[in-house]
């Protein structure tokens, strides 16, 4: 008789396989050089940069495991650029294990796990977010993790599971405001469970209160730094209402996450995982209680973003992105279902040949169209290169005249460089570049002496007049023009 490891070498061999393709996606998605979808990417390695330096405050508008994490893997191996890449790509492929979990957990059928892995490693949520220094993929870990801890601990009523799914609760509501929802509806739970067991209702009172106690820290802590960073409880969302600013009801209806998540889900073709889901919650105690977590949080968080307006300000499509991986096994299922009746229904059989060769374009081809523009582009990688080779002296300060068209670029070239102390960001004579043309004045020229200026990147678009007693250009890229401050070369 086969024994137990040897009756799993070909599930574990296409665990392996499944493995290997998503380092194969990643790795076309780095060499097609997509490096990011907006200015947050640079935004958060330059917070990593600051913890890294040791100056950075745990308070900011972004909760702060991200750059934590990646503060100490600078330590281990300093690089802007790759380091936080490499990191999101570990967590990348922990999610993609963890979604394997979880799928079994759910389905206990490894065909149907197979299947959710493979089509994982070419979903947006997981092909995107494993290439980009984001929170994301973080938050997606911790949360697929803590739910299949859970089911886990269902399972086989193993009080380790329950600590373990604690702990990557309380590692999730570090990462993004809506893990703080999934602990709510996750303790909830929980608590429903321990009432229904056997233990004395001391200990039921002692473990919950100490499951309360190690959900809540961290958010109360949180809270209370948003009081004394903003005089009030509730700054950390104000920070983000106000910037938000849609205004018509049509467009913040287009920007809520459930919209989003139809949206997404509908073009990929992942919405018909809500017909398995809806059917196996009838006979499946254990999927009902997955989708009250699932369609609970997805809409408890858009009704409070909703009402409260704490939407991003930009690629709104991201909010979706933890619901779409979560309903990703029951599309996985439904493929399954075709393949199952196959022999009592030959056109089941080429209904699952078709769905699946369909489902591969559709997931392909959202994730291309996602990934198609790099935000951070090769010609800001070169110009950074450039930037650390000509900056090796420490007093060699570079400014940058931001480009009022697009005013957050300037934070790639601080990433790409590797050196964001050698950046003047503020000048009192100079704020934005807002037309083709800028005046150089000796009282601009004078502060950029004073503040030890060396450099000056000028966006390509920008002519500057006056400037050839004071300016020496150094060398043009495409998107940006480098100049030397000719006093300070002379000295």
């Amino acid at each position: 008789m086969k024994t137990n490891i040897e009756e799993n070498i070909p599930f574990y061999l296409s665990i392996a396989a499944i493995v290997v393709l998503f380092f194969i996606v990643e790795y076309n998605l780095l060499s097609r050089e997509f490096f990011a979808l907006s200015a947050d990417e640079s935004g958060h390695t330059l917070e990593a940069y600051e913890w890294y330096k040791g100056e950075a405050q745990l308070f900011s508008i972004w909760l702060p495991f991200h750059k934590i994490v990646n503060g100490i893997a600078l330590k281990i191996h300093y690089d802007l650029l790759v380091t936080p890449r490499i990191m999101s790509g570990l967590f990348g492929l922990l999610t993609l294990l963890s979604l394997i979990v979880l799928t079994q957990q759910l389905i206990e059928n490894k065909i149907v796990t197979i299947l959710a892995g493979f089509l994982a490693t070419i979903f947006l949520p997981i092909a995107v977010f494993s290439v980009l220094p984001l929170i994301e993929i973080y938050f997606f870990f911790f949360i697929l993790s803590s739910i299949a801890c859970f089911f886990l601990w269902l399972r086989n009523e193993k009080i380790t599971f329950l600590w373990l799914t604690i702990i990557f609760l309380s590692f999730g509501i570090t990462t993004r405001y809506e893990a703080w929802i999934f602990a709510l509806f996750l303790f909830v739970i929980i608590a429903y469970q321990i009432f229904k067991s056997n233990r004395t209702s001391k200990q039921k009172a002692i473990l919950i209160l100490a499951i309360i106690v190690i959900i809540s820290a961290f958010p109360l802590y949180w809270i209370y730094l948003s009081t004394a960073a903003n005089q009030n409880a509730h700054g950390f969302v104000s920070s983000v209402t106000s910037r938000y600013n849609e205004g018509k009801i049509v467009g913040e209806i287009k920007n809520n996450a459930i919209y989003q998540f139809l949206t997404i889900n509908i073009t990929s073709l992942n919405i018909i995982g809500l017909a398995s889901l809806f059917y196996l919650t009838k006979i499946n105690s254990k999927v009902k209680k997955y989708s009250i977590i699932l369609l609970g949080t997805l809409i408890t968080f858009s009704v409070l973003s909703f009402v409260i307006k704490a939407m991003p300000t930009h690629n709104y499509w991201r909010i979706a992105m933890i619901w779409s991986l979560l309903l990703l096994p029951f599309t996985a299922y439904w493929l399954y279902h075709l393949l199952e009746t196959s022999d009592s229904s030959p056109v089941n059989k080429y209904g699952f040949v078709i769905f699946f060769i369909l489902l591969i374009y559709f997931f392909n081809s959202q994730t291309t169209q996602f990934s198609s523009l790099s935000y951070l582009t090769r010609d800001e990688v070169n110009v950074g290169d450039f930037l650390n080779e000509i900056t090796r002296e420490e007093h060699a300060k570079i400014y940058v005249m931001r480009d009022g068209s697009d005013k957050w670029r300037y934070v790639n070239l601080l990433v790409t460089s590797q050196k964001p102390e050698q950046f003047v960001i503020e000048l009192e004579n100079f704020n934005y570049v807002s037309s083709d043309t800028i005046s150089i004045d000796q009282k601009l020229v004078s502060e950029m002496i004073n503040c030890k200026i060396k450099f000056i990147l000028v966006p390509s678009r920008t002519i500057l007049r006056n400037n050839a007693e004071y300016f020496s250009e150094v060398k043009v890229f495409r998107q940006w023009k480098v100049h030397q401050l000719n006093f300070v070369r002379d000295n």
